[in-house]
């Protein structure tokens, strides 16, 4: 009898997991079907080929990128190549031979899974910038247009960034990029959390995590989090033993502040206090955030925008989240 049982449990379970891949494939096929063909302009290449006499021109066309408050003296010395600093940039950015077409092909992707579980989203060009690596501001969105700062795709171990530190240098590699813009885009859909508490912060950048997974599902849970690849590791087999620290510890409804640094926030290592830190990545609470919500998501009938628009409470409740391990 128990064997017939076992027999039954792991056929439903492979069943499941049958039905589960083929809705997701389904989803894909329709998600690629989307019409989409945005305008990719390398903004930082045209910068670099003008002259002083195209300013205005330029001005006229982008004027998001050149503020009022700063004269056209400050441009003109980068357009002759007298602003050192931009120049090594332009180099560096022309050497690294990006693929381009193929930036087009993933960021359009990008777009169209947006568009598929967002219709009233609206896709816009892609302008690529020279930024002076403005790490924390990679990519942004606008209403008519994909700011890609695309300085800060040239490499992790690239020289010029050498005074960054390693855990913001880690994923400054262009295969990255896909994962940074779904993630910008999750931010137009989820507003800030006002809730103090660290689950309320976990859930709130779960909540990011998630939708960021579905409008880049290519992407490695590693990309997806700005974790190493080892660190992301260490992070899927330990979650169990994270959760318990944080229930031993009764940290889920605390309000301390520090907590946000401790487990939220982007970081060197997470601060449980024990000789496993620095083996975790910094924020490992986004990635129980994001456990969650999925979790949440595989036990409850709700569209996406209702589960934006729950509290942290009762997402937590409803989740009946277990840790994998």
């Amino acid at each position: 009898m128990k064997i017939n049982l076992y027999k039954t449990f792991i056929v439903l379970a492979f069943a499941k997991a049958l039905l589960s891949c083929t809705s997701t494939n389904k989803v894909e096929e329709e998600i690629a079907n989307i019409p989409l063909d945005v305008d990719l302009i390398t903004f930082h290449k045209d910068f670099a080929d003008a002259n002083a006499s195209d300013l205005q021109e330029l001005k006229n066309e982008f004027p998001l990128f050149f503020p009022v408050r700063v004269s056209d003296s400050v441009w003109i010395a980068k357009i002759q190549g007298k602003d050192t600093i931009h120049t090594v940039l332009e180099k560096a950015v022309e050497k690294a031979n990006f693929d381009y077409d193929k930036i087009k092909s993933q960021l359009e992707d990008v777009m169209r899974h947006v568009t598929y579980y967002f219709p009233e989203f609206q896709s816009t060009p892609i302008v690529t910038v020279i930024s002076d690596v403005n790490y924390r501001q990679k990519v942004i969105p606008t209403s008519n247009q994909l700011i890609v700062a695309i300085d800060t795709y040239l490499g992790k171990e690239h020289e010029l960034y050498s005074g960054i530190n390693k855990y913001q240098r880690e994923n400054l590699n262009i295969e990255q990029l896909p994962a940074d813009a779904a993630l910008a885009y999750a931010g137009l859909f989820v507003e800030p959390t006002m809730d103090r508490s660290l689950i309320g912060n976990m859930i709130y950048h779960g909540k990011l995590h998630y939708l960021q997974s579905l409008f880049s599902p290519q992407s490695a849970g590693s990309y997806i989090f700005n974790y190493s690849q080892e660190k992301y590791d260490f992070t899927v087999e330990n979650e169990s033993q994270m959760w318990r620290y944080f229930i031993d510890n009764e940290l889920l409804y605390d309000t301390d502040s520090s907590l946000l640094s401790r487990f939220v926030l982007p970081a060197p290592f997470s601060k449980f206090y024990l000789e496993v830190d620095q083996q975790t990545p910094g924020g490992v609470g986004r990635y129980i955030g994001y456990r969650i919500v999925e979790t949440f998501m595989k036990n409850n009938q709700v569209d996406l925008e209702t589960m934006i628009q729950l509290n942290a409470e009762d997402i937590f409740k409803r989740s009946k989240y277990k840790p994998l391990q």
